[in-house]
């Protein structure tokens, strides 16, 4: 196997926002050490099932709110993955938590479980736009969150916001970026509000409390001029950082490597197979090695794949190493298509790479269309 990167999901939640999608649940808490001891033996079983033979590079503590729960319920599973398959001294190790988590005693612990990577979700620092999308903390209280991370000695801090929101503008927008980036954050990312059907917003999609596909654009603008003037480099659609303080975890995904995932509603690509554990917490509990979807990749899928995630790379895909290593030549692929796009300004090619432009950022899903 040549998985190297692990993410582990920890569900538990103080409060369920309304943008989240992901299998997070609040008012489990008292379930956090038996949920941690079931992720340790599912750990155990599937790497019985298809060993590892390399310590880990990577390994992301995802939710949910990992911050959220005992540190020595999650220490449970840290063990584990150090015993087996191991973690590299050298690995990247990241949490994701919420302002309203960070204690200083809590940092000292993440510290010592060998935590060195802290990824706070921020959202917004307007108070009515944080109150739209039923976020449980305040602009203060996230302010007040970043500078005790900073206290307690967290220096590679990760800060994450959503952009397009309910009653944002472009003035608010400029205000949240330009607050956030003056706490100096080794990297920043930045998606835009994702509605599906399965939220519980308060506006609905097509609301027009939700800013226009112009205004929406122009925030994204916003955003690319203020990181770089802050010092942070765009090396991903959505992610910015300092030269070295990019999420190796993340670009593992971006590169299509596989990677190995744990816990409820987990997905993982390991031996050609991406597959999913159950969403339900009830049921991943009572069968934790049960797997809710499985998806054989074949090399037509694992070269579209590999097209579609490195487009989101701003370095794009370096033709030769693509060719070397799923056996298609792109410029020969593309042919027919590329002098349209191209010529569109949606793509180009140069130094070897292919890669969106800009403008073709915005219309991603579009381009990509054309090609896969």
């Amino acid at each position: 196997m040549t998985a190297r990167s692990a993410y582990i999901h920890i569900p538990f939640c103080a409060h369920k926002c309304d943008f989240c999608d992901f299998a997070a649940f609040a008012g489990l808490d008292h379930m956090s050490e038996a949920y941690c001891r079931t992720v340790v033996q599912e750990i155990d079983r599937r790497l019985q099932d298809t060993p590892v033979k390399e310590p880990l590079k990577t390994v992301f503590y995802g939710g949910g709110t990992p911050g959220y729960i005992d540190p020595a319920h999650l220490n449970l599973i840290h063990e584990k993955l150090k015993e087996s398959p191991g973690i590299a001294i050298d690995a990247e190790v990241t949490l994701e938590t919420t302002p309203l988590t960070i204690t200083e005693e809590k940092v000292h612990q993440w510290f010592e479980m060998g935590i060195n990577r802290v990824s706070m979700g921020i959202e917004s620092l307007q108070d009515s736009e944080l109150k739209a999308i039923g976020r449980d903390h305040d602009s203060h209280s996230a302010i007040a969150g970043i500078k005790r991370a900073r206290t307690a000695g967290i220096k590679n801090l990760a800060l994450d916001l959503i952009y397009g929101l309910p009653g944002q503008t472009r003035s608010s927008w400029k205000d949240t970026l330009d607050h956030l980036l003056s706490f100096e954050p080794n990297h920043l990312s930045a998606y835009g509000l994702n509605i599906t059907g399965s939220l519980k917003l308060h506006f609905p999609a097509g609301s027009i409390a939700y800013p226009d596909d112009d205004a929406f654009v122009d925030m994204y603008d916003v955003l690319v001029d203020g990181c770089k003037q802050a010092g942070l480099e765009q090396y991903e659609i959505s992610n910015f950082a300092r030269p070295g303080c990019e999420s190796r975890h993340n670009l593992c995904y971006w590169r299509n490597d596989e990677y190995l995932a744990f816990g409820v509603g987990a997905h993982r690509y390991v031996n050609g197979v991406r597959s999913a554990n159950l969403r339900s917490f009830n049921r991943y509990m009572r069968d934790y090695l049960c797997d809710e979807t499985t998806e054989t990749i074949d090399d037509e899928r694992r070269t579209s794949d590999a097209i579609m995630l490195g487009l989101r790379l701003r370095n794009g895909l370096n033709l030769l190493q693509f060719q070397a290593r799923y056996g298609v030549d792109l410029m020969h692929r593309f042919a027919a298509k590329l002098p349209t796009l191209t010529d569109g300004g949606f793509l180009e090619v140069s130094d070897g790479a292919l890669r969106l432009t800009r403008k073709g950022i915005m219309v991603s899903n579009s381009v990509l269309g054309e090609l896969i």
